[in-house]
């Protein structure tokens, strides 16, 4: 495995970036206590553990480097650990670690090589649970764009890092599921997961201005604006209930690494581009009956994005245009009239390890 397999969006279950952050001292709420371990379902592995930077770090590297099934195969150890910025050593101890309380299973083939399995990927990992055929989500899943996961792996302080994830749930729970305009974290609840010695105002604001390359921040700490604030979000309400200081933190993703907005417009791009597809290639098949779901083009621009999609659909556009029904007796396009879908992943698929290796 090389490195341009790393996942585009890493899917991660809010309760492991609750864990890895660490859990809140502050309980008290309006209407009794909420203790996180209980409130996320956090299983027991991801409590057994101190989670150094190194170990934060290396278990977002194998989540960005397996499939959908917490599988990684043959995957080479230095890879892994320049990925995430640490040594060779470093990642075998806590593979070991990991291995020890639950997290994974994992075997070396041969010098430097490994492969990993995440134990329970999906309940775990991804907070996933099947009823009656479906899945379903007790507290969700983050999805964090591979460039915000390489602006995680530059952070250099453990607790700045600790921030990083507390501050990205809480996007995830205030922008995306909840549609308000920006997420907010108060000075209260940052102090609560941190160690005591970084509770002071200033140190737990100059955390927050170190992380300007993912988050836009702006500072609340006036009472009036405070007290606005609070007066207009019932979801604050909710969570606040005895305050030591009216100081809290409204943040945004910046644009270039909010996952959301990213999928959003490459799925479109796709889909316009199949679009564009079709209207060439009807004149010479009956194109209807290839059956391309919306949702299977999503998955692909999703896993290799839309300059990968955009340039195989352009390429096989091209290729009707030039000789039309003709394509229908070629050994190269046989497949796509097969099976469309494995026949395009299998031209993105080697569109992407080529350009990798070039």
């Amino acid at each position: 495995m090389s490195l341009n397999q790393v996942n585009r969006h890493v899917l991660i279950a809010n309760k492991l970036l609750i864990a890895m952050s660490g859990l809140t001292r502050w309980t008290k709420r309006q209407d009794g206590f909420m203790y996180e371990q209980h409130h996320y379902n956090i299983p027991g592995p991801f409590l057994a553990l101190k989670w150094t930077k190194s170990r934060i770090r290396h278990l977002i590297t194998l989540l960005s480097h397996c499939d959908d099934q917490g599988m990684i195969s043959l995957v080479e150890s230095e890879d892994l650990a320049g990925f995430s910025r640490t040594s060779v050593r470093s990642l075998h101890d806590n593979l070991r670690l990991f291995e020890e309380v639950g997290l994974i299973r994992y075997d070396v083939h041969f010098s430097g090589v490994v492969s990993i399995e995440l134990i329970d990927y999906l309940e775990n990992y991804r907070d996933l649970f099947e009823k009656s055929g479906t899945y379903l989500s007790k507290t969700g899943y983050t999805s964090i764009w591979c460039g915000m996961v390489r602006h995680l792996m530059e952070i250099n302080h453990v607790n700045i890092l600790r921030v990083a994830l507390r501050a990205l749930v809480q996007v995830e729970r205030d922008i995306h599921v909840q549609s308000q305009e920006q997420a907010t974290l108060t000075y209260d609840e940052v102090r609560g997961f941190l160690p005591r010695y970084c509770g002071h105002r200033l140190a737990v604001k100059g955390m927050l201005d170190q992380l300007s390359r993912i988050f836009s921040v702006r500072l609340v700490e006036d009472t009036k604006d405070f007290l606005t604030a609070v007066k207009g979000s019932l979801s604050l309400q909710k969570r606040i209930h005895t305050v030591t200081r009216p100081l809290m933190f409204h943040m945004k993703l910046e644009e270039q690494v909010d996952s959301k907005r990213i999928k959003e417009a490459e799925r479109a791009d796709t889909l316009i581009g199949w679009f564009e597809l079709r209207e060439v290639a009807r004149d010479f098949v009956d194109f209807e009956r290839l059956e391309v779901p919306a949702a299977s083009l999503q998955s692909l621009s999703d896993t290799y994005g839309f300059s990968a999609c955009g340039e195989v659909l352009r390429s096989i556009r091209n290729d009707f245009l030039r000789f039309g029904e003709g394509l229908l007796e070629t050994d190269v396009y046989r497949p796509f009239f097969e099976s469309p879908v494995l026949y395009l992943n299998d031209r993105m698929r080697r569109l992407t390890r080529k350009s990798a290796i070039a």
